[in-house]
C-alpha cells in the first residue's frame, strides 16, 4: 500500500477504533463511553506511529523526529501556541472581564471541578493529544512527503473535519433528528476544516507535535469566537472595547503566524 493512501487511511482508523471500543455505548459524554474511547484512541496512536515510522524510513533516518515526537525546543513549542491562541481569543477574555466571570480562570475549585470531569479531560487533554498525533504528526507528515506541504495543508484537514460526522449517530442516540444532526455537523465540518488547515500548517512548519496539540486544546476550551455577541452589549464603550480586543487580537495572531516570532525551529 502506498504512503499516500496510508496517510489518508490513518484518520479513518482513528474513528473506527474509537467507535469499536465503544460499540455498545449510548452517549459519547457518558464517563464509561469516554474511558472506552480513550482506549481506542490510544491504540490508534500506537498503530499510527508504528505505521508512519515504517513508511517514513524511505524519506528520513529519524522518523519520530520528523513526526514532531521530540522533546528539544519544548519550551518554545508550549509558549508559542499559547501566546498565539490567547491573542486569537483576546476578545473573549475582554468579554469575560466585562461580564465579571474572568475570575473563573483563577479559581482553584473551578479547575478542580474541570479536572474531575471526564468530558473536560477528553475535550481539553486526551482528545487534542490523540487526534493531533494521528491527524497531524502521522497523517500530515507522511502526506507531505508524497504530495508536498501545500496540497497537504489543503487535503489533510478533509478527513479530520469529516471524522466529526460520526457524531451524527451520537446525536441521534440522544434524541436529535437526523436533519438537525446533519446541519449541526455540517457547520462543524466547516470550522474544523479551517482549524485542521491551521494545525497542519503548524505541524509542517515547526515539526513539533506539541505545537498543534496546545493550539487544539485551547480551541476546544474556548470554542468559537463570540464576535457576533458584541452588538448585544448595551454600553457603547463595551462594544468598542470588545471590537478593539477582537480585531487587535486577530491582528496579533496573524502577525505572530506570519513572522513566526517565537516559533520552535524544525
Amino acid at each position: 500500500m502506498g504512503a499516500g493512501l496510508v496517510s489518508a487511511c490513518l484518520p479513518i482508523s482513528y474513528v473506527f477504533l474509537v467507535h469499536l471500543f465503544d460499540r455498545n455505548g449510548t452517549d459519547r459524554n457518558d464517563p464509561v463511553s469516554v474511558k472506552r474511547r480513550f482506549q481506542g484512541a490510544l491504540l490508534s496512536n500506537l498503530f499510527s506511529i508504528m505505521v508512519t515510522a515504517y513508511y517514513l524510513t524511505d524519506y528520513t533516518s529519524s522518523p519520530l523526529r520528523e513526526m514532531g515526537l521530540r522533546w528539544d525546543d519544548v519550551s518554545a513549542a508550549i509558549t508559542y501556541p499559547f501566546i498565539l491562541m490567547n491573542a486569537f481569543y483576546l476578545g473573549q477574555f475582554v468579554m469575560m472581564y466585562i461580564d465579571r466571570i474572568l475570575w473563573h480562570y483563577f479559581d482553584y475549585y473551578e479547575w478542580k471541578q474541570c479536572c474531575s470531569s471526564w468530558v473536560w479531560r477528553r475535550d481539553v487533554i486526551v482528545g487534542p493529544i490523540t487526534e493531533e498525533i494521528v491527524f497531524r504528526a502521522c497523517s500530515s507528515t507522511l502526506m507531505a512527503h508524497v504530495y508536498g506541504p501545500t496540497w497537504t495543508i489543503l487535503l489533510n484537514p478533509i478527513p479530520f473535519a469529516a471524522s466529526h460526522f460520526h457524531h451524527i449517530w451520537d446525536d441521534q442516540r440522544r434524541g436529535h433528528s437526523l436533519a438537525h444532526s446533519i446541519l449541526q455537523r455540517g457547520f462543524q465540518f466547516c470550522y474544523t476544516y479551517l482549524f485542521g488547515a491551521f494545525a497542519t500548517y503548524l505541524q509542517l512548519t515547526t515539526r513539533h507535535a506539541i505545537v498543534p496539540i496546545i493550539a487544539h486544546s485551547i480551541c476546544n476550551a474556548q470554542g468559537l469566537p463570540l464576535l457576533l455577541e458584541v452588538p448585544n452589549y448595551p454600553k457603547r464603550r463595551d462594544r468598542w472595547a470588545l471590537y478593539g480586543a477582537y480585531f487587535g487580537g486577530f491582528a496579533a495572531f496573524v502577525y505572530l503566524l506570519y513572522t513566526q516570532n517565537g516559533m520552535p525551529t524544525p
